[in-house]
């Protein structure tokens, strides 16, 4: 394995040493945290809503999300994340309008219930089945809710065409697992372009 994919892999699930660090950059990048913003401005977050959020990382966008809506719940499959998201997140925690589990996308606890909103932020390039993930994701909507896919290219060299790329890939994806209305938004960033997929089952 090199170097350049371990540090991938941490991205994807952050441990030990090195995952403290990734979870610094997650919480503290500005890019990632302008990316994050736009993801959540798009999803038009009411009071009422119920939200989730798949791979919160350290708990930032999580956060801000159950700040505004009636609950958010997030789910990751990184025990070191959810300690440090707790820790990020304690007063949203005790209030009840947080709840933090730790869990893998592809494996959804059965008690979840349903979602107004869910949504992802650099996560979906992780799972192995995507299309199978987003289909169990459309399970957990309420009629008329909407599922957000959120992607920016991190490697070394990205370029936008990389993200508009993803974007189109993240669209397949989402037709494959029976989404009806697909819209994809790109927003212009430094160092390269942010897409967000906005998907509803019909």
């Amino acid at each position: 394995m090199t170097i350049e994919s371990y540090v991938f892999k941490q991205f994807g699930w952050p441990r030990g040493a090195l995952g403290h660090l990734v979870g610094y950059i997650m919480g503290h990048r500005r890019s990632n945290l302008e990316r994050s913003d736009w993801a959540l401005s798009l999803l038009q977050i009411e009071p009422a809503d119920r939200i989730l959020e798949i791979g919160f990382g350290p708990g930032v966008a999580v956060g801000k999300a159950a700040a505004k809506a009636a609950e958010a719940v997030g789910i990751d499959r990184s025990a070191l994340m959810v300690s440090q998201a707790t820790r990020q997140n304690t007063q949203l925690i005790e209030s009840g309008k947080l709840k933090l589990i730790l869990g893998s996308a592809e494996e959804l606890p059965p008690e979840l219930g349903l979602f107004d909103k869910i949504y992802s932020v650099n996560v979906a390039q992780f799972w192995k089945e995507p299309a199978a993930v987003l289909h169990q994701l459309g399970k957990l909507l309420k009629p008329g809710g909407v599922l957000l896919t959120t992607y920016m290219p991190r490697n070394a060299g990205a370029k936008d065409e990389d993200a508009i790329q993803k974007g189109k890939q993240i669209e397949n994806w989402l037709r494959e697992a029976g989404f009806k209305q697909i819209k994809t938004e790109t927003r212009r960033m430094k160092p390269v372009a942010v897409v967000a997929v906005i998907a509803s089952l019909g």
